[in-house]
């Protein structure tokens, strides 16, 4: 079992990249040696995202060290101690695999930022406390509506295409897809986690407060933690952790269809919360 597991959820395009730049070398928090796992929604939601990985990390290996992986079959075979990188790479995926993902972490927390963790369904939240004994969760939202744009500009670039070039007809489709919506409709991520934890293990931030008050955000999130504050440089704090994305001024159908459809998520979390951020749209 993990000791004190500690769970960024999303949303996605919400400043998890971000925070993660900004606790990776905190010297009390241990990462897997990638910053998305991918393991809870591998196992709930059938998830393609680990698999690819691994399956892209073999092709590595077949390519640079097929040596190694020769040996190191030929060490599982003999009942050697093997390599314990590419007996991970080939070993199931289920629970233990996931706890030896943090093996060895001599620090007080394991740490694992999965956006994509927000739309877990039930059986992924109780999941969580089949792997350790303790966790904290964080939770950063982003005006829902804004976020969605986001995650359709990069949902393009992912395609290599210009976003430009799309038609209105294929933006609508894009924007009306299930992972574009189900990423901005908090007040579901927020349910499913306030009947799985308690309050003391939630932590809720608005990526427009962290964006303006970089410094109090993580003194927030260090302390809900328990850990030591960062001295981080405001350098390291303004630095940019992920590409901006192109801008582009989407049809007026587009903002019609995501406030229609997220209407819901902005009624909830502002009857949830004492305030919203000023700059979130205001949907009648």
């Amino acid at each position: 079992m993990i000791e004190n597991l500690l769970l960024c959820v999303g949303a996605q395009k919400s400043g998890t990249t971000w925070l993660h730049a900004q606790l990776k070398d905190h010297p009390e928090i241990g990462f897997s040696n990638v910053k998305e796992v991918h393991y809870f929604n591998t196992v709930h939601k059938g998830s393609v995202l680990l698999t690819r990985r691994k399956v892209n990390q073999l092709e590595n290996i077949l390519k640079n060290n097929r040596l190694g992986l020769e040996r190191y079959f030929a060490d599982l075979s003999a009942g050697k101690p093997v390599n314990k990188g590419i007996h991970k790479l080939l070993s199931p995926v289920d629970d233990q695999w996931y706890i030896d993902l943090f093996a060895g972490n001599k620090k007080k927390y394991a740490a694992d930022f999965t956006p994509e963790y927000a739309t877990l369904p039930d059986a992924g939240f109780d999941n969580f406390n089949n792997v350790c004994n303790n966790k904290k969760i964080i939770f950063i939202m982003r005006d829902p509506i804004e976020r969605a744009k986001s995650a359709i500009r990069y949902f393009f670039e992912t395609q290599n295409k210009n976003i430009d070039d799309i038609s209105t007809e294929q933006l609508i489709k894009v924007a009306s897809a299930d992972f574009i919506i189900s990423m901005s409709s908090y007040e579901l991520t927020i349910r499913k986690l306030e009947q799985h934890f308690a309050s003391d293990e939630l932590l809720y931030l608005f990526f427009e407060d962290v964006m303006k008050n970089k410094q109090e955000s993580l003194n927030k999130v260090t302390r809900f933690l328990g850990i030591a504050d960062l001295g981080i440089s405001s350098e390291q704090l303004e630095k940019k952790v992920n590409m901006t994305s192109k801008s582009f001024d989407f049809p007026k159908e587009i903002d019609d269809l995501l406030k229609t459809r997220l209407q819901k998520t902005y009624a909830t979390l502002n009857f949830r919360f004492d305030r919203l951020p000023e700059s979130w749209a205001t949907i009648d």
